[in-house]
Order: structure tokens, then sequence, then C-alpha cells
């Protein structure tokens, strides 16, 4: 090879270099996902924590501290594949799986899964065992003997593996109510409640120390409202079917004031006592509203404000009495959000985006400079001085001090929702394809798009919600947290 040849070969790859693809990469601690973890494949136990393999990913339970560890589903390495079985060894130093393509090993200093040949013979004397046939569960259901569990709605659910970890406990996996644990000599049984009781997230509501979300049933076996406590990474739930009076049905969005949280569906609206967990309903059209499927909530004092598929009604939570707020303006439109700002209510809806001031019923149509809101406008997030709005056509901030507007143009192909989160320095939306980004502070503000490579669950995005350097992302395979601030990726 002359010195012409090589010269023309090492620019060849020098272009390739620099021209290729760019692959997304999993940062470590960039994203972590909660979902449904009820449906358990294998259980693993080391001296200090407990590993279930479950359908949404590996969760992890230290048994010193006896509470859960952030779980392993933002790792890179087996991205789309599910855990069948799961082996540790005695210290922690030697994690493995086997999926349905092959077996990985667990990095524990980079978060990320390696594959490999086989599974190594494992330093770890605990021992997988048969179901005890006696066991007396401290929750609502019985233990028919054999491994299998039938709550109080009649439904039956089974244990799917059992560990003995020779310290007197046993660590279960059920196929439907996720872990449990059980005391060895006397059978007293426990759940271990963790992650969400259903999968899709179509609501994220902070409510001072907890995160409420819910979203559709589909084919999950529990439903109702999950409280996720981000601090101390646990969960409770408001349960459907527990009392019989919270329904299996999708919920569309959530709303608190002080005593009670506001739960919107498509069969009507539902007032959840947080005092006694009992609820109150459903309102729906029968009882004043304009439609069943109740969108969007709003709470402004005595007065709840109620989005409907047709259109805007308010509730005096005093009298009880239900209201129809520009029942012509809004007919048979369906209003996506509601968003209280000081003694005024921004409306989102099928016909653009709207201020009310409810003390002189006064309704003003907002339209950017550039048409950006013209027709469906879908969500509107604060940010200090700012409101966003997202649109099929991009999104639009308002300054509320200078009465200011500026708008970002990117078309979106989705026909349902749009939700944006913002602050002083990003606003995220939904895009086509994931999480678009916009860096503000930068001295040339560009747009990133964030998608499962990345570590989102799922590209497809229902819901967001800004917390400091965090953005929670409901989507329809669970919650994400996601580092957007993240020091090691390269924007």
């Amino acid at each position: 090879m002359n010195l012409l040849t090589k010269f023309l070969a090492a620019f060849a790859l020098i272009v390739f270099l620099l021209t290729g693809p760019v692959v997304a990469q999993r940062l470590e601690g960039q994203a972590v996902t909660w979902t449904n973890f009820d449906y358990i494949y294998s259980v693993a136990s080391s001296i200090e924590h407990v590993y279930f393999a479950t359908t949404g990913g590996i969760i992890r339970f230290n048994k010193i501290d006896y509470r859960w560890e952030d779980p392993l589903t933002g790792a890179d390495g087996a991205v789309g594949e599910v855990a069948k079985r799961i082996g540790v060894s005695r210290f922690d130093d030697r994690l493995y799986i086997t999926t349905d393509l092959g077996h990985y090993e667990y990095d524990f200093l980079f978060d990320r899964w390696s594959p490999i040949n086989g599974i190594p013979r494992i330093d770890n004397d605990n021992r997988h065992v048969d179901p005890p046939q006696i066991l007396l569960p401290e929750f609502n259901a019985n233990y028919m003997g054999r491994g299998e569990f039938v709550d109080y709605q009649g439904r039956s659910f089974l244990a799917s593996d059992v560990v003995d970890d020779n310290s007197g406990d046993l660590w279960i996996g059920t196929w439907g109510y996720g872990p449990a644990t059980a005391d060895k000599s006397s059978g007293l049984t426990r759940l271990l409640p963790y992650g969400l009781l259903q999968s899709r997230v179509n609501a994220i509501l902070p409510d001072d120390t907890v995160i409420w979300v819910s979203g559709a049933v589909l084919n999950d076996f529990r439903a109702g409202l999950t409280a996720f406590n981000p601090e101390e990474n646990s969960f409770y739930y408001v349960e459907s079917g527990v009392n019989f009076s919270f329904p299996a049905v999708d919920v569309n969005c959530l709303a608190a004031d002080g005593d009670k949280l506001y739960v919107g569906t498509p069969v009507g609206l539902y007032y959840v006592s947080r005092n006694s967990w009992n609820t109150r309903g459903p309102f729906k059209r029968s009882t004043g509203l304009l439609d069943d499927n109740v969108i969007s909530l709003g709470v402004m004092g005595r007065e709840l404000y109620v989005g409907t598929a047709a259109g805007l009604s308010m509730v005096d939570q005093v009298t009880d009495s239900i209201f129809q707020i520009y029942p012509k303006t809004f007919f048979n439109q369906i209003v996506y959000e509601l968003l209280p700002v000081d003694s005024t209510l921004w409306i989102a809806s099928e016909t653009g985006a709207y201020r009310y001031t409810p003390a002189t019923g006064r309704l003003q149509e907002f339209q950017d400079s550039d048409l950006v809101l013209f027709g469906r406008v879908y969500d509107i997030t604060r940010a200090g001085d700012k409101l966003w709005f997202s649109s099929d056509n991009g999104v639009v901030s308002l300054d509320l001090t200078t009465g200011e507007n500026a708008s970002i143009k990117d078309i979106s192909r989705r026909s349902d929702s749009r939700a944006i989160a913002a602050n002083d320095r990003i606003v995220a939306y939904a895009s086509n394809r994931g999480l678009t980004v916009r860096f503000l502070d930068r001295k040339k503000p560009f747009s990133r798009v964030f998608t499962t490579g990345d570590g989102l669950a799922s590209d497809n995005v229902f819901s967001l919600y800004m917390d400091g350097p965090y953005l929670w992302i409901g989507s329809d395979e669970g919650l994400t947290r996601f580092l957007w601030d993240n020091p090691q990726r390269v924007d």
C-alpha cells in the first residue's frame, strides 16, 4: 500500500467517524423507570439484598435497612429484554440474568449489562423452595396452599418463586401482587408494595411529599391511584375494589385541595377523601356536567372547574351546584387543560387558548404573534413569570409581566395530547418520537430529542412534571425520572 492509498484510507475513516450516525447512549443515572412490577418471574437473595426479576424490570430490596432501592431499569446493554431468571452472589459482586435471547452479567460500576456465554457457578447458599403448605397473609387475601392466594374479590394469584435465604425469612415472588416476604417459622406473610398499579401514566400530580400517578387500566390486574414518595422510594395505593367505592376505570386527570383528591375519568368525576379514602361519585352528564368524559381539572378556592370532552363546567363545592362556563364558546369542544394562575383560569381547548376571570366572568382568547396556537391547544404550564402552551404546531411562551410572546414551531403528528413542562432553563414537550427538550439558557438555544435510546421507557409520552434537575415522564410503559441536567451528557 503506497502513501497515497494509506492517506485516502485514513481520510475515509475520519470522514466516516465524523459523519456516521450518532448512537444514543444510556448514561449512568440519567433515567430510572417505575412501572407495574406485580408480575415476578424469579427471585434471588444475597446477604444484603433481594432481587426480583419482573415483567417491568429488576427491582431490589435492601434486607438490612428494610427498604427499597432504585430499580435497575435504567441500565444499558439488555434494552427491551425481560429477565426470566436471576442469580446473585453472596456479597452482591456478581449479578446474572437469563432472557429469551441469552445470558447477561451486570456491571455495578457502569450500570450496564454485558452478554456472556452462560451463567457460571454462583457462590451463594440461598435455595429455591416449594411454596409452604401454610402461610398467614397479613393482607386482604386467603392462602389456599400450594402457592395460591385468593384475594377478597375472589381473584386468584400464585407464588411464582420462593427463596429461602437461610436467615429465617422466605422471599416470595407472586404473579399479580408483586413481592412478599414470610417468616419461615410462623408463616406470617406480608406484601412489599412497590411500583405502579398501572403501567400507562396519563396523570402526574405532585402533592406535598408524594406524586400521585394513574392512567389507563388496560390489562393490569389491579387498578386505582398510586402514591409515590420519591424521597423514601415507597408506595401506597388507593386501590379499586378494596372498599368497592373507587371503580376500576381509566384515569384522565387528577387535582387536589386540602382534604380531597379529584379524579377525572371517562365515566365521570370522583371525589376521594384523604381521611378515609372513601369515594363520592361519579358526577356526570346526568348530574349536570356537560359530558361524562372528564379530561381536565382546576381548583380555585371553593370552585372546581371541570374540562370535559364537550365543554367546561364549574362545581361550587359548598352547594354542590354545577354551572356551565361559556357553553356557546366551548360547545362540543374538548377542554384539554385547566391552569389556575393567580385569580384567573387559563384554558387549553380544541379551539385555542383562553384566559377566564371568574370575578368578572370575562373570557379572552390568547393568540400568539406567529399563530402557532391556531386550533388545538393541549397543555399549559407555568415557569416563574412565563406560561408555556403546547399545540399541534409547536409551543409558545407568554411573559405574564410584559405580555411578550415567542414561539417554537414544531409540528406534531399526535392527535390526542402534547404534554409540556418548563423552568427558566428548558422547556420540554412530547414530540412525534419521544421528548423534545429546548435548552433556553445557551448563547444559541437549541433543541434535542430524547427517546428510548436515551433511557425513556417509551417514546409515547403522555404527561410531564418538572422537579428541579429531574423531569418526571409518564408514558405507556411507566413513570420515568429523567435527569435532564445530567453533567455527563454532551448536548
